[in-house]
């Protein structure tokens, strides 16, 4: 059974002289797992512990803390739903380990409100866009970051939600879960090649299709919505002109919505880059090559 009692007694031992007692110490305590975080927290703010056992102690709670977050994309893999939203929960959790999950939902459904309140079922497809653009862009003031370099606040989506900044993918994400809890189909579009605009998919379920003769193969999309344009509607012709323009793929697959599996590896693909582009953050490069190796099938 494990108490708080012997928690802290292999706290303790992290003062030894000893090595192999405090290897050993520290090796019990990172079996015991991530469910000793909480006790683990509260332990290690007792002023009474030694500079060298805090350091240890700091050591073992982000190596746990770090587990949880990849055991649970580990968990997410092998789900047949594969929320995008719990997945997301979970990388922000990475950067910020005391995200709270309920908090963290209840802004995306505060933002839902708001859009439930501006869409009904007799709009058309173009109109449900419009209505969730003027939410996202004029209600709420959502904004493409400016900086020229991306940094790690630009892609995670907590921190996205509340400085209303972000990269076309974080905002893409926001906007595309807020629009499927509301059943409007809309998908991420992406690859791994990072020229690749992140875009989201309007798939047909009206059958306006025959209609509109876009005049291309569209492979089920009405439209895409490009975030970085301000939600901006996107004929199918005109992305794949623009993919061949600037000598992008433009196989089949590079226009259809893609996995959420292969949405979070671009994801986090985009997390390394910016942790790469900030000196400060570059010791958690292993850590995200790490993550990424779970999605190395995808």
């Amino acid at each position: 059974m494990i108490t708080k009692t012997s928690i802290h007694a292999l706290i303790k031992l992290m003062g030894d002289t000893d090595p192999m007692v405090v290897a050993h110490a520290r090796t019990k305590l990172l079996e015991y797992g991530d469910q000793i975080i909480p006790d683990l927290e509260v332990l290690a703010d007792d002023c009474y512990f030694k500079e060298e056992q805090l350091h240890i102690v700091t050591d073992v709670l982000n190596t746990l803390k770090f587990s949880k977050v990849k055991k649970g994309l580990i968990a997410w893999l092998n789900t047949d739903q594969k929320s995008l939203l719990e997945a997301l929960f979970l990388v922000c959790s990475y950067q910020f380990p005391d995200l709270d999950k309920h908090e963290f939902e209840q802004q995306f459904m505060s933002i839902r409100r708001q859009c439930w309140l501006k869409t009904n079922t007799k709009q058309t497809s173009f109109e449900k866009i419009s209505a969730l653009n003027s939410v996202f862009f004029d209600d709420l003031n959502f904004s493409l970051a400016n900086s020229s370099t991306c940094t790690p606040f630009d892609l995670l989506v907590n921190a996205v939600l509340d400085t209303r900044e972000g990269r076309g993918i974080s905002l893409g994400l926001i906007y595309s879960v807020v629009a499927q809890s509301l059943d409007i189909p809309l998908y991420g579009v992406t690859s791994l090649n990072m020229r690749v605009p992140f875009v989201l998919a309007y798939l047909d379920q009206s059958n306006l299709l025959s209609i509109l003769n876009w005049g291309v193969h569209n492979n089920g999309v009405l439209f895409y919505v490009d975030m970085s344009l301000k939600g901006m509607i996107v004929e199918p012709q005109y992305l794949k002109e623009a993919f061949v323009k600037d000598g992008l793929p433009h196989n089949k697959g590079q226009f259809e919505p893609s996995s959420n599996s292969l949405i979070i590896k671009r994801y986090l693909t985009e997390l390394r880059i910016a942790y790469e582009n900030q000196i400060n953050f570059r010791y958690k490069l292993n850590d995200i090559d790490e993550l990424l190796e779970i999605f190395k099938a995808v």
